[in-house]
C-alpha cells in the first residue's frame, strides 16, 4: 500500500471514518469497541502517518482528521467514542506543532464537530438534544478553514459555546452534565 501512495501524490487526505457505541462501558460488546478502535484510531493514525511522510517529501499537502466537540470532554456512556476522538484531536494538535517547527508546506487540521445529519445517530443509537448541522455546510466549512491551514475546525456556534464551556468547567461537573445528557438519548 506504501508504494501505492508514492505514486499517486495525493494533495488532500480527509480522514472522516467513524462510528460511536453507546451504554454503559461494562455492558458494551467488546467486539463493536475493537472495531470503533481500529477505524477511529488505528486508520487514522496509519493513514496520517503513510501519507503525511510522502507529503513532507513533496513539501505539499494537507491532512484533515476528523474529531469531535467529544473528544474535548470526558464521555460517559459513549466512552470509547469520546475518547478514540480525543486521540484523534491531541494526535493532530501534536503534528500540527512539529510540521509548524520543521517549516514545512504541509498543514494539518482537525474538524470537531457536534451533531451533523448523517448516519452517524442509527449506528451509535442514539438521539442528540443539538439540532444537527447538515452535512454539507459541516463539509463545506472544514474544506474552506482546512485550505486556510487552520488548526482546529468547530462549525455552529453552539458548538463553540461548548468548547468554550468544556475548557472552563471541571471535568466532574462535565461528566454529570454529559451523563444527563446522554441518558437523555436512551
Amino acid at each position: 500500500m506504501h508504494n501505492k501512495l508514492k505514486e499517486e501524490n495525493i494533495d488532500l487526505l480527509i480522514n472522516n471514518a467513524g462510528f460511536g457505541v453507546f451504554g454503559n462501558f461494562n455492558e458494551t460488546d467488546l467486539e463493536k469497541e475493537l472495531s470503533l478502535i481500529n477505524t477511529n484510531i488505528i486508520a487514522v493514525h496509519i493513514l496520517t502517518k503513510l501519507f503525511l511522510q510522502d507529503m513532507i517529501k513533496r513539501n505539499k499537502g494537507r491532512i484533515l482528521n476528523v474529531s469531535s466537540i467529544a473528544g474535548t470532554s470526558p464521555g460517559p456512556l459513549m466512552a470509547t467514542y469520546y475518547s478514540s476522538k480525543a486521540y484523534v484531536l491531541r494526535l493532530t494538535e501534536s503534528i500540527y506543532e512539529e510540521l509548524k517547527k520543521q517549516k514545512t508546506n504541509v498543514t494539518i487540521s482537525v474538524l470537531a464537530p457536534g451533531p451533523v445529519a448523517t448516519n452517524f445517530n442509527n449506528v451509535a443509537n442514539v438521539k442528540f438534544s443539538i439540532k444537527a448541522l447538515s452535512s454539507q455546510y459541516v463539509a463545506k466549512y472544514a474544506i474552506d478553514k482546512t485550505l486556510k491551514g487552520k488548526l482546529m475546525i468547530i462549525p455552529g456556534f453552539k458548538i463553540k459555546i461548548l468548547k468554550i464551556l468544556s475548557k472552563i468547567s471541571p471535568d466532574k461537573l462535565a461528566m454529570k452534565v454529559i451523563y444527563a445528557n446522554q441518558t437523555r438519548k436512551m
